[in-house]
């Protein structure tokens, strides 16, 4: 009987922490307060996780200057008057307000820090659309960066890849029209 419950509890642990993970980033794109990002972007293959297109952007911000490499910072965005944000500043405590996301320092030099944007660097598509979508990227990023951007939601401290955005299009819907 009692292996019965362990591994009725064990069950429940493996389908529970899936089930909590997808609910908390559900909680994030449908409740967080949404950013437009300027990007950059090419088209790596991963054999494990297929086609994808990588998201670049300007991950360098002034830092509180006790925060050192590999600590957790808390990086504020700020909508500017374009309507774009941009990462602000990184904070060594969860700053007033909620248009921050927490993230872990890469590197600090002269109280400038870079760091990681691990939940909005990756937009992963099908592979039919792999090629044509990166095309779109690099062609918009190039000629036309005002019409192009990230919209990514933040919320209680997290941050959500909401879609990319072609002439205020999401992706997908833009490549079907062309």
């Amino acid at each position: 009987m009692k292996k019965k419950v362990a591994f009725g509890l064990f069950i429940l642990v493996i389908l529970g922490i899936p089930l909590f993970l997808m609910i908390k980033s559900e909680d994030v794109l449908n409740n967080g307060i949404q950013h437009k990002i300027q990007l950059r972007g090419y088209d790596p293959f991963d054999p494990f996780r297929g086609k994808y297109i990588r998201l670049n952007y300007d991950n360098f911000v002034k830092a509180d200057p006790t925060l050192e490499v590999g600590d957790i910072g808390y990086v504020a965005l700020k909508k500017g008057e374009d309507g774009f944000s941009t990462f602000d500043y990184m904070h060594s405590q969860p700053p007033e307000g909620n248009d921050y996301f927490e993230s872990i320092v890469l590197s600090i030099y002269d109280s400038t820090a870079s760091f990681r944007t691990d939940n909005i660097s990756k937009y992963f598509i099908n592979e039919n659309k792999a090629q044509e979508a990166e095309n779109v990227v690099i062609d918009y990023r190039r000629d036309r960066p005002e019409d192009i951007y990230v919209a990514v939601r933040v919320l209680d401290g997290e941050i959500r890849l909401e879609d990319i955005f072609v002439e205020e299009t999401p992706l997908l819907d833009f490549l079907e029209q062309e």
